[in-house]
């Protein structure tokens, strides 16, 4: 092999590293992402169960009878209960 062979065969193997370095790089940097993405959503889906059965526990409680009131509000539709102060 000549010089010129031998050095450009020297040059494009360190090119091949680096670029082979590059591409695990990216490979690290996607799978990280990838990762990241998987773990975000993971939350989203977590948090989202918790709030819904948080909901329905206060919409259960809510619907239950509360018997230590101590006196009944009776709403007033026709306006009996309100006074004429009109002289």
């Amino acid at each position: 092999m000549s010089k010129e062979k031998v050095d450009s065969y020297k040059a494009n193997k360190h090119n091949r590293k680096q670029e082979k370095e590059q591409e695990r790089l990216k490979e690290k940097r996607e799978l990280f992402l990838w990762k990241l993405g998987g773990l975000v959503f993971a939350i989203a889906v977590v948090v989202a169960v918790v709030m819904t059965g948080v909901n329905q526990y206060k919409a259960y409680q809510a619907s239950r009878p509360d018997y230590n009131r101590t006196q009944m509000v009776v709403s007033d539709m026709a306006g009996v209960l309100t006074e004429d102060t009109a002289e």
